[in-house]
């Protein structure tokens, strides 16, 4: 059972994301599970993928990241005996840090293969996303611990900002193979689903 953590912060696009991947694997007759975590008490990201005709499992009020590791590892379980899905998408709040879930799923106990870890970044949002002052040190944090960089929103601004923030964003994690995307035009869309190696 492969496991594919798509990250980012508030507004960065994973549900979106998500809903796009899930419709290219599905082409290829892929088995797909959904696992959205949800801080709030409306889960709003679970009530999208239903309306789109999707089995979800919703792990709500708090971030799976810490106080909700024993859910997720259960959730894990319950979805791997009853539904064997081939690939799990995991949708955690846009607050969560990524290794942080990484860690919470491959101490569930549970065989998975985890897929690359993407973290999605809003580039319509980028100054104040990476200002210091308000919300820079988490998103900084989430960037360092992807794999992949998605720059989301492409569509939204000129072609010098991309490229700016691309090397910006090389800088804060030299290692991660940063993407240009606009998941909702599925710009690039292709090639983010090979680079996550769900297929």
């Amino acid at each position: 059972m492969k496991i594919a953590l798509i990250a980012g912060f508030l507004g960065s696009g994973k549900t979106t994301t998500i809903l796009r991947i899930l419709n290219k694997l599905s082409q290829r007759e892929i088995k797909v599970a959904v696992v959205v975590n949800s801080l709030g008490g409306v889960p709003v990201d679970g009530m999208i993928f239903r309306e789109s005709g999707l089995k979800v499992k919703e792990i709500g009020g708090g971030c799976i990241c810490c106080e909700l590791t024993v859910n997720l590892a259960h959730t894990l379980k319950l979805l791997k005996e009853n539904y064997a899905p081939d690939v799990v998408l995991i949708e955690p709040t846009g607050l969560a840090i990524p290794g942080q879930v990484t860690w919470a799923v491959t101490s569930s106990g549970v065989k998975v293969e985890p897929c690359p870890m993407l973290v999605l970044f809003d580039i319509a949002s980028a100054e104040e996303l990476l200002d210091e002052e308000r919300l820079g040190y988490l998103v900084v944090k989430q960037l360092k611990d992807a794999e992949i960089i998605a720059i989301n929103k492409i569509d939204l601004v000129q072609e010098s900002k991309v490229t700016k923030y691309e090397t910006i964003l090389k800088s804060i994690n030299p290692s991660a193979q940063v993407v240009r995307v606009s998941v909702l035009k599925e710009i690039g869309l292709d090639e983010l689903v090979i680079s996550l190696g769900c297929k």
